[in-house]
């Protein structure tokens, strides 16, 4: 469970509360005392306070955060989304001119009503219309308010939303085989995925499945960049799990 107890500023680790120093009990009023959270190798988390790294993500400071107990916290890319609303607009207009276009030719030509509604490339496009203009920038902005973050611990990598870990969404180090940054289908675009043990695929998606689970995007770490920090994460963490050095 992430958060199975905390630690203040000074490293004292108060399992199961949260309690300023005494020295600074005065201080506390006028300005928060900073958390975070000690993480273990249970596999339900807990909701808590995360700490941020805000600026080196190399693999080498990852795991030497993780090393003194600490969470890693991977925020959601406001550049990212930015860009997939702004190429859903382009790409909605575009549709929308072409939809005009085809439906004022159509009636230029005396044809009625009846073919254009009939025609199934009329309706293709009316789909990606609606999902370029509507659906896309909804789930955009749904996706920022929820400010979404990657979060790696010693005991694996889960969700988190609003800094507050998502239960049952934690993937323990040792369920994980191999982290691969490759072609997930032939002639496709490159994907981060985890490579998933026998066991943890029979309990999280049944058996006879496909142990690859992909990775979710939109974070401030591509996916090219997030590979080795999750390689060297699961490196790191998943023979201490099993009890090797």
């Amino acid at each position: 469970m992430l958060g199975a107890g905390y630690s203040d500023v000074s490293g004292a680790n108060i399992p199961g509360q949260v309690r300023p120093e005494p020295s600074t009990a005065s201080a506390s009023a006028s300005q928060p005392s900073t958390m975070i959270i000690r993480s273990s190798v249970r596999t339900t988390p807990a909701r808590g306070i995360l700490m941020t790294m805000a600026d080196d993500f190399s693999p080498t400071a990852v795991v030497a955060t993780l090393e003194h107990g600490r969470s890693v916290l991977i925020p959601s890319s406001k550049r990212h989304s930015i860009l997939v609303l702004v190429l859903a607009f382009v790409i909605g207009i575009g549709l929308l001119a072409f939809f005009v276009f085809i439906v004022t030719a159509t009636l230029q030509d005396g044809r009625t009503w009846w073919l254009i509604v009939a025609n199934l490339r009329i309706w293709a496009l009316v789909v990606g219309i609606v999902g370029c203009l509507v659906v896309a920038p909804i789930a955009v902005v749904v996706r920022m308010r929820r400010r979404e973050s990657l979060v790696l611990s010693p005991a694996g990598v889960a969700l988190a939303r609003h800094g507050e870990v998502l239960p049952g969404t934690l993937l323990p180090w040792h369920d994980i085989v191999e982290v691969v940054f490759e072609q997930a289908v032939r002639r496709g675009p490159k994907a981060l995925a985890y490579i998933l043990t026998e066991d943890a695929t029979r309990r999280r998606r049944g058996r006879n499945l496909n142990p690859r689970l992909l990775v979710k995007g939109g974070f401030v770490l591509s996916h090219r960049r997030l590979y080795p920090v999750l390689a060297a994460a699961h490196a790191r963490f998943a023979p201490r799990i099993h009890g090797r050095r």
